[in-house]
């Protein structure tokens, strides 16, 4: 695994225009933004995007296409963007210009000056080629945030967990060139080309010109909350100084702390610090999940995970098998161990050669975690296309099809799920309409996904010959996830952290 800032500025570049970069979201497979990208990178080179603007896009609606997942089967949800490719393109050009690559890598060096705080969470390139980046971030986690935890027992007596409230909808756009030219000359400065600047403005321009909040699903956005969250890092070090704390470490991941200490008065003081340097940026830290514990061991491992080692009964059944999923998921919704315990039955049904008779029932309980747990619906669309092949009757077929959909269009706020849908149901019921636009899209090229009037005809031009729907793929989808899907959904690690 390599960190980003590891990389020079083209093969940066190179990393940020990866279609998995753009959208981190799991898609299904005939979603593709690749050429999209590559054209509007050639157009822009050397240019401007501003020489393509006929108006201000900041004065537009829908400038991203927002694409909200519901978190809970209830009321709860989480909105992702597909960032409007143009301007994405245009701040990825800006961000690994020469001199602003090594602006920011020298940026990050000071903001990792202090080796008592720890950063994990910076995008990182896979050097396994059987391994999507985001598994990699995802192992990187698993190694260096819960397994350094156990380790740190041997050094300190108390950790306190902590995290920041709504983090990527609450950074407050204008912080982000505090954090790379520092407040004081950022506010002198406000009018002219300072990169931080810069990234502030393209994000205003594909959030209708407000100044809080950042888009959620790519890498490019992750990498700039790293920037805020590291600033945050530098002024906290320069606070627990003043305080004369020195027994102390801290693991971030994103917008997650632990923190560890001898003396729990001392954690309680850097979470003091950390809380009003937080507020002073427009974030806050989460009450709900602040928690201090003295059994680090214990605390350092995730509570589902802990339930799942202490209750996990070994069984052959694959019906016995979800029930045990579904009663986890119960008591921790769309948690990690959901997501890992669904992938390894997709794995064990898509190799099986046993001929299943209560193919209903688990077609039902497949039906009934996805609702609860979005983070796996790509895993359990591939496992109910699997379900349903085995039935033969097309009448039975259709009709626990027509079932599923009607529990998944029930849900609020479930963009995420009905695009899933519509990969299952696609050659099983052809009529099938959707309201989706992503999902009209499939079948409509002439359907816009982004607001693009604001561009002139040239860059207009573009978008309209480089589609992000690959009709072969379409064309050749079957009813039952084929072999590569299902390696695609494997290999991309959900999301949801």
């Amino acid at each position: 695994m390599k960190s980003i800032l590891k990389l020079n500025n083209s093969k940066a570049k190179e990393l940020f225009l990866k279609e998995e970069s753009y959208s981190n979201i799991t898609l299904p497979e005939y979603f593709s933004f690749q050429n999209l990208l590559d054209k509007i990178d050639k157009e822009l080179l050397g240019k401007q995007l501003s020489d393509f603007k006929t108006k201000k896009p900041r004065e537009l609606d829908n400038i991203n296409y927002k694409l909200l997942s519901n978190k809970d089967g209830k009321y709860a949800w989480r909105p992702f963007q597909l960032i409007n490719p143009s301007i994405y393109v245009s701040l990825v050009q800006k961000i690994t210009e020469k001199d602003n690559w090594k602006l920011l890598n020298d940026r990050f060096v000071e903001f990792q000056q202090n080796k008592k705080i720890e950063c994990h969470s910076l995008p990182a390139v896979s050097e396994d080629k059987n391994k999507s980046n985001k598994t990699t971030q995802i192992l990187n986690w698993w190694q260096m945030i819960e397994q350094k935890s156990i380790n740190l027992t041997l050094k300190f007596k108390y950790v306190l967990h902590t995290d920041i409230s709504d983090c990527y909808s609450s950074i407050y756009t204008h912080s982000i060139p505090w954090a790379i030219h520092t407040k004081e000359k950022s506010k002198k400065n406000r009018k002219n080309s300072l990169l931080g600047n810069s990234i502030d403005n393209h994000i205003q321009d594909m959030s209708y010109g407000q100044t809080n909040g950042i888009p959620q699903g790519s890498v490019l956005m992750d990498f700039i909350a790293e920037i805020v969250l590291g600033y945050v890092d530098l002024i906290l070090t320069d606070k627990i100084k003043e305080k004369n704390i020195i027994d102390y470490r801290i693991l971030r991941y994103r917008d997650d702390y632990r923190i560890f200490t001898n003396n729990s008065f001392e954690a309680d003081q850097i979470t003091k610090e950390l809380s009003e340097i937080l507020s002073s940026l427009g974030l806050k830290l989460n009450a709900d999940k602040t928690l201090a514990s003295d059994d680090i061991i214990k605390s350092s491992i995730k509570p589902d995970k802990r339930y799942w080692i202490s209750n996990k009964i070994i069984t052959g059944s694959k019906q016995k098998w979800l029930i045990q999923i579904y009663l986890l998921s119960e008591k921790f919704p769309n948690s990690g161990v959901v997501d890992t315990q669904m992938r390894d039955f997709l794995k064990v049904l898509e190799k099986s050669k046993r001929e299943d008779w209560n193919i209903e029932t688990m077609i039902s309980l497949v039906t009934e975690i996805s609702l609860r747990n979005p983070r796996v619906i790509p895993t359990s669309i591939a496992i109910l296309s699997i379900l349903l092949s085995k039935i033969k009757n097309k009448t039975e077929k259709n009709e626990l099809a027509e079932s599923i959909r009607i529990k998944f269009k029930d849900v609020p706020n479930s963009s995420f799920i009905m695009i899933w849908f519509q990969r299952l149901n696609l050659k099983i019921n052809k009529t099938e309409t959707y309201v989706e636009p992503l999902c009209k899209k499939v079948t409509d090229e002439n359907i816009e996904i982004w607001n693009i009037d604001w561009l002139n005809e040239k860059l207009k031009k573009v978008f309209k010959d480089n589609s992000i729907i690959d009709n072969n793929l379409v064309k050749k989808t079957k009813k039952k996830v084929s072999k590569k899907e299902i390696k695609k959904i494997l290999m991309k690690a959900s999301y949801y952290e």
